[in-house]
């Protein structure tokens, strides 16, 4: 038996360990410095593979592809919540002192989570043999076909990654962020390393889906090596909980409606296009999905490392810590946003042609509609939180749930009369309403969050806000962007003039202390 997991019926444990607060500040700091490095690091590779990548497999390969990762992607609803679920038993047993039920706990996710990467696996190869009724008759027998195989390839991977989401979560439940986040840059790096020769000896979609396999199951091994011998993480098979299991699906069914309500926004106008139009309007639409979720990425890559903190905050009672934190997340991820947002609205165009060809072009305006709609969501992403932490997150997503329903309604006859841009738009309608108002309305009234508060303290940022755009306007008129070189000079100004409005107009006191205190030692106080 490996050292470290002891599974006999005494139920030994895990032994919590005692880390000193400067430690864990030293995670949290280092984490999202490496979240940011990994989102970077992932934009940079993207702006040379993704080209290669394109060319190499050609747009229509590129749509099926997407089409079969998106859809094989449903699956991931299976466990969609557990984390959070899995979090808010964790801080409760971890106060208690009791280490016989963290090891029972670990175990009973260990156990639900195979079975469920089990269930995976046969629902993608049910899927592999029953396409049309998914996919329509938009694309032709070969697409059909090689779509067939990429289900298969990408239930395998599936099936992998769900016992891989377990032992993920130990270790971020112990706030080892270095790590995690560490292998997540490495993930960014393997992937065109591995893949582009995969793709130049001709082996094409078929071949990137093996390779993303190939590092699912090194992920998996790692994570599983680090909690069992660096962690300590303690596992006891014998007299599993299964009584908490009704509590915990309970608590994440409505998290698992918030997924599935992901998945209409997001991936199921890939479905409606591959019906309604082709394998090259999903390239495309597929290309405006990418660059938004690259933007949700770095707006959001704060929000991870303070998780635990925001169900410690709930479980103290500290309600004016809690909005004195969900604010000054909320400022920082601001500045990222809208930087990202502002440069994308004025010089995105050009970058798009540029960076995957003129024939992409339609793509800027997909990804500047999914955008929009969540620039200010993007600096509330702690308030989802604190609602499953109070575990009144069920009406909303609900709600939720209604309004992407409704939205993927909507699309359908916008799809069919006006193809790409119907479905952009119709997702970016509903989503401004629920996100913009519904949303503030229930933080306020069921998580005990200072709505007024919040949206005060990120109002005086409203000048610097302004006085930046009127600078990336003007740039953008001033200049014409028709080569790489030219697009690279108005980044670099508009960069220089964002940063030096939002320090000296946007900043407060604090912030700027922090930037200076982060340019002098290289440390982040969050």
């Amino acid at each position: 038996m490996q050292k470290g997991v002891r599974c006999s019926c005494q139920c030994y444990g895990m032994t919590f360990r005692t880390v000193l607060g400067r430690k864990c500040m030293s995670q949290k700091k280092t984490g999202v410095i490496l979240s940011y490095i990994q989102i970077l690091t992932t934009i940079l590779i993207n702006l040379i593979y993704t080209p290669l990548m394109l060319r190499l497999v050609g747009v229509n390969e590129y749509g099926i592809y997407s089409l079969s990762s998106s859809v094989i992607g449903y699956l991931a609803l299976l466990y969609t919540g557990m984390t959070s679920t899995y979090l808010r038993y964790y801080s409760t047993y971890k106060k208690e002192g009791d280490e016989e039920a963290v090891a029972k706990l670990n175990s009973l996710f260990v156990v639900l989570f195979s079975a469920l990467g089990c269930c995976a696996f046969i629902l993608g190869i049910i899927f592999s043999a029953n396409l049309r009724p998914f996919l329509g008759n938009g694309l032709t027998p070969y697409e059909y076909e090689l779509a067939r195989i990429l289900f298969v390839i990408m239930a395998v991977n599936m099936a992998l990654l769900m016992p891989k989401t377990v032992f993920s979560t130990l270790i971020i439940s112990q706030e080892r962020f270095i790590f995690i986040k560490s292998l997540d840059v490495l993930h960014s790096l393997l992937i065109p390393a591995l893949t582009l020769p995969v793709l130049y000896f001709g082996y094409g979609s078929i071949g990137m889906s093996c390779v993303v396999l190939f590092l699912t199951g090194l992920g998996l091994i790692a994570s599983m090596w680090y909690c069992i011998r660096r962690l300590d993480c303690s596992f006891c098979f014998s007299d599993l909980p299964f009584s908490l299991l009704p509590g915990m699906f309970s608590f994440s069914i409505f998290i698992l409606l918030q997924g599935i309500m992901d998945q209409f926004n997001w991936h199921l106008g890939k479905v409606l296009l591959a019906n309604f139009v082709d394998s090259a309007a999903i390239a495309v639409y597929s290309i405006g999905v990418q660059i938004d979720s690259l933007f949700i990425g770095l707006g959001g890559a704060f929000s991870g490392v303070v998780v635990p903190k925001i169900y410690q905050l709930v479980r103290e009672h500290a309600v004016q810590e809690l909005n004195e934190l969900w604010l000054r997340v909320g400022r920082y991820q601001f500045y990222v946003v809208y930087f990202i947002w502002l440069g994308f609205l004025f010089f995105g165009k050009p970058f798009i042609v540029l960076w995957a060809g003129e024939s992409y072009r339609d793509a800027y305006f997909v990804a500047l509609l999914l955008m929009t709609p969540l620039l200010i969501h993007m600096c509330q992403l702690l308030a989802i939180e604190v609602l499953r932490a109070y575990d009144k997150h069920r009406v909303w997503t609900l709600v939720h749930l209604a309004s992407a329903v409704a939205g993927f309604l909507i699309c359908i006859p916008f799809t069919k009369e006006y193809g790409i841009l119907g479905v952009s738009v119709g997702t970016c309608v509903t989503m401004f309403l629920a996100i913009n108002f519904y949303d503030n309305w229930y933080y306020a009234k069921y998580a005990r969050l200072d709505v007024v508060f919040f949206f005060c303290g990120l109002a005086k940022l409203l000048p610097a806000a302004l006085l930046c755009m009127l600078f990336a306007w003007g740039l953008s008129r001033i200049l014409s962007i028709m080569t790489w070189s030219d697009l690279l000079i108005a980044g670099g100004v508009y960069t220089v003039a964002y940063v030096a409005v939002m320090y000296f107009v946007g900043m407060n006191v604090q912030e700027r202390n922090i930037v200076v205190s982060m340019l002098r030692r290289g440390k982040l106080y969050i």
